[in-house]
């Protein structure tokens, strides 16, 4: 990738910027806002996820795809020098897996990575074997925002077993910024400098507070883990999604906690309720 002189590529992994689809962009003029937002703050892809949710009539994969290509044609006529790309997060429910037969339908570009996501406060008993069936349908599982999970926070072991199984893991941009609060962020910070994480998206719904301006998260991001690791997670990783090449983890060992963090030891009792 070659990045001209003070300019950065930004790629999206994760965004709610399809209009009408699910509680992110309303319609095309708040999608286009959006991305005008996103456009300023050097993203130059997006990638858009709409949930995906047994029983709450799931869009189709024609559906976000054609709302995908009429997004870009509004973009380009507003004057936005953005690209977009279908995706979807999909719900970690088992009757879901009905819908996914294999690479293709629901996966980012229409390829092999499917972003998923947890429910919000537990880990289903089927997580593992839900994993294990789209990687035997030749799925590679993205996790959606594990930072934010509150059993991964207090059990961080569980997302190295999933990332040493072949799961990657996409965190978010505010995150890192502690705009979830402070157990959040620290987490975020935990899963990061353990390259437990190999993407950082917006997770964008809207033009106020969860807006898709990834660029105050790059230098946050940078800060903690330098500016090749930063390229990775924003940019070049996402290519290789979108591109259907392999991305790699890279080795996990053991958890290593961030020295610069004083507050670990507060946010642990914190969690364990000791």
């Amino acid at each position: 990738i070659k990045k001209k002189r003070g300019y950065v590529l930004i790629i999206d992994i994760h965004s709610h910027i399809l209009p009408d689809l699910d509680d992110g962009a309303k319609d095309m003029m708040t999608a286009i806002q959006m991305l005008t937002t996103a456009a300023a703050k050097e993203t130059t892809i997006m990638i858009g996820t709409p949930h995906v949710i047994e029983g709450n009539c799931p869009p189709v994969w024609q559906d976000i795809v054609h709302r995908c290509n009429l997004l870009q044609t509004a973009a380009q006529k507003a004057g936005l020098i953005i690209a977009l790309y279908p995706g979807a997060e999909v719900a970690l429910q088992l009757d879901i897996l009905e819908k996914i037969k294999g690479p293709g339908d629901y996966c980012i570009n229409g390829g092999r990575y499917l972003l998923v996501e947890l429910p919000s406060l537990d880990i289903p008993s089927y997580t593992e074997e839900f994993f294990f069936r789209l990687q035997v349908k030749g799925i590679i599982p993205i996790l959606a925002h594990p930072e934010r999970h509150p059993v991964l926070a207090r059990q961080p072991e569980i997302l190295v077993k999933w990332v040493k199984k072949g799961i990657l893991a996409q965190m978010n941009g505010t995150s890192i910024l502690g705009r979830w609060g402070e157990r959040v962020q620290k987490t975020a910070e935990l899963f990061l400098v353990n390259r437990l994480i190999q993407f950082v998206g917006s997770d964008a719904h809207n033009t106020r507070t969860r807006h898709p301006d990834l660029q105050a998260a790059r230098c946050r991001v940078i800060q903690l883990v330098g500016e090749d690791r930063a390229e990775q997670l924003f940019t070049i990783n996402t290519l290789h999604v979108l591109q259907n090449l392999e991305v790699r983890a890279g080795r996990i060992d053991s958890l290593v906690y961030p020295s610069s963090s004083g507050l670990w030891t507060w946010l642990f009792k914190k969690l364990t309720g000791s």
